[in-house]
């Protein structure tokens, strides 16, 4: 009995570090997606609001976040898109039907929420990513995205 059960843990300890590779080899091409899908959003609606945005910290702010998330997506070996999640594709609909200072606090809502979102995909990737070029994109991303937040706090209520 214990024959088996010692044969049988062995061929698991071989197994596992299989597994695991196999697991490794397709989670970062799902996380960098991930980020990519994300950032996407982040730039489609950040060039929105260079056009569309009233007020002028908004503006600029839309101008950073289009030259960060092209950057970004370089990095991680991808070009920009306009490929987006359903929920990103919602909320973009709103915004293009929106103007002026409604507009504004519109754009500035779905950046906090997807800057929240990308600093945990980023954080993670900068532990876990494969890639060395994407990982050093992500490791560099987290405080911006940390500064990023604290403008838009700002930004938010000053417009109140």
């Amino acid at each position: 009995m214990e024959r088996r059960t010692l044969f049988a843990a062995g061929a698991l300890a071989a197994v596992m570090p299989v597994a695991r590779l196999a697991y490794a080899q397709a989670a970062p091409d799902a996380e960098k997606q991930n980020i990519l899908l994300g950032g996407n959003f982040a730039l489609l609606t950040s060039r929105m609001a260079v056009d569309k945005a009233t007020d002028p910290a908004v503006k600029a702010f839309a101008g950073l976040e289009v030259s960060e998330q092209e950057a970004v997506a370089r990095a991680f070996g991808a070009a920009p898109s306009d490929q987006v999640t359903t929920e990103h594709a919602a909320m973009m609909e709103q915004l293009a039907a929106m103007s002026g200072a409604e507009f504004d606090r519109m754009y500035l809502q779905g950046q906090m929420t997807g800057h929240e979102q990308l600093r945990s995909l980023h954080s993670a990737y900068a532990e876990n990513g494969s890639d060395p070029m994407a990982k050093g994109a992500s490791i560099v991303a987290v405080p911006a995205i940390d500064s990023h937040m604290s403008m838009l706090r700002a930004i938010q209520q000053r417009l109140g």
